[in-house]
């Protein structure tokens, strides 16, 4: 099994996936992983009056609990906002990484579609961030390999098959490679499609070496270093703005005894577990690509519409006495309800990866953490029904879900130390 050798910094690394992978990376080498995050997904989550459903430690307790319970000391905290490019800097060049992860970005389609402030916040974060780590890896980490967060989002809903990389397009009598068309349907999928351009160029002038992650959704509430104790939780979100489908449906069916189908409930994504999504990440970190190689991976597992999912929640369901209704929604989204949706995934499988555990068996998971911690919820019921509404997102400032004035702009080393409980 190849080895992780030299410093890794994880950006992001106070979120639903950063955290479990920063840990998951830090009992696999003996150099330092370093989480860099300003705490800002605690205080956006907070600004449309939800909280994790799964209590969450601050990061100071999570680093002394992981200390505690693995006896590992390689898990650092650098505070920093990825909006400011003289601490990314600062900390790029301090630890000279091996690698890079870069998942500070905020991560929510409906959140970047509340209003316009919401929008611009998504975009200046996400592209901004993506640059100054850019920047910052060509001064002082030229070799370093990015491995770089994006989504299946970014590429819509084609009538093709989507393919992993290049795709070949011949038009009058002449033929050329190009980048698969991109068609992101939020504010939210098209900063990661600047992104996605921005690397590429990065790739071509500076020779980075990158991996671009376009992941399907994410699904789950444990990953092995999790369950070592509950300081060591990572977050579950579940209103309909940062939770994610099957996670939502979940809790759904435990709260309100239905599932909220979307429209049609035929729109078709890929999916994997949150243990898979960072075995995933693990092996393109193990194997990366070349000195100079610009690499493109479709990270999913299988695919599935929406109603399929609920249909399969709700047969869970029934094994811990709960018997959902299903009640049909408008669709807050401008999408296709029904469409083609076919992925080319080649290269995880070709490094290895397989799925960790069964589907239903997640699914049970989760049950088992939503039930557990329901009365968390019970005050949120009313968030689970979509608010963030596509065709209203011209609005400059919604009423009761103003943008926190804490991430209007960088948030100082100190601001972020308070947030995550070192004094």
């Amino acid at each position: 099994m190849p080895q992780l050798k030299g410093p890794i910094i994880v950006f992001g690394g106070d979120g639903y996936i950063g955290w479990p992978l920063a840990m998951h990376l830090a009992m696999r080498t003996s150099d330092d992983v370093v989480i860099f995050d300003n705490m800002s997904t605690r205080l956006l989550v907070k600004s449309v009056n939800s909280d994790s459903l799964i209590p969450i430690a601050a990061m100071a307790e999570r680093l002394k609990a992981f200390k505690e319970y693995t006896g590992r000391d390689n898990l650092v905290f650098e505070p920093g906002d990825v909006r400011d490019p003289q601490r990314v800097d600062e900390v790029i060049a301090k630890y000279k990484p091996s690698a890079v992860v870069h998942l500070a970005h905020q991560r929510s389609a409906p959140f970047s579609m509340i209003d316009q402030r919401h929008a611009v916040y998504t975009e200046v974060n996400n592209v901004v961030g993506n640059l100054n780590i850019i920047f910052s890896l060509a001064r002082h980490a030229p070799n370093a390999h990015l491995l770089k967060m994006g989504s299946m989002g970014e590429y819509g809903t084609p009538n093709i098959t989507i393919t992993e990389g290049d795709i070949e397009i011949e038009y009058g009598g002449r033929k050329d490679k190009f980048m698969f068309p991109r068609m992101g349907q939020s504010f939210y999928h098209l900063s990661k499609i600047f992104d996605t351009y921005n690397l590429l160029l990065a790739n071509e002038i500076y020779g980075l070496r990158v991996t671009d992650i376009m992941q399907g959704v994410v699904f789950g509430t444990r990953t092995h270093e999790t369950t070592i104790a509950e300081e060591l939780q990572t977050r579950l979100d579940f209103d309909s703005t940062w939770g994610t489908v099957i996670n939502k449906y979940v809790v759904q069916a435990v709260l309100l005894k239905k599932l909220l189908i979307y429209g049609k409930g035929r729109q078709t994504r890929g999916f994997l577990s949150l243990y898979d999504s960072i075995n995933a990440m693990t092996l393109l970190l193990e194997n990366p690509p070349k000195e100079g190689e610009y690499r493109t991976v479709n990270q999913l597992d299988m695919i599935y519409d929406t109603l399929t999912l609920a249909q399969m929640v709700a047969e869970v369901a029934r094994e811990y006495g709960i018997d959902v209704d299903y009640e049909r929604v408008e669709d807050p989204r401008v999408e296709k309800e029904e469409h083609f949706y076919d992925v080319e995934h080649r290269i995880l499988p070709s490094l290895g990866f397989h799925r960790e555990k069964d589907m239903k068996d997640v699914i049970r998971e989760i049950f088992e953490d939503v039930i557990k911690y329901r009365s968390r919820a019970e005050s949120m019921k009313e968030l689970i029904y979509p608010y963030a509404r596509w065709k209203d997102s011209y609005i400059y400032d919604r009423q009761g879900f103003s943008l926190p004035r804490e991430v209007e702009r960088p948030l100082t080393v100190n601001e972020i130390l308070k947030l995550a409980g070192f004094g």
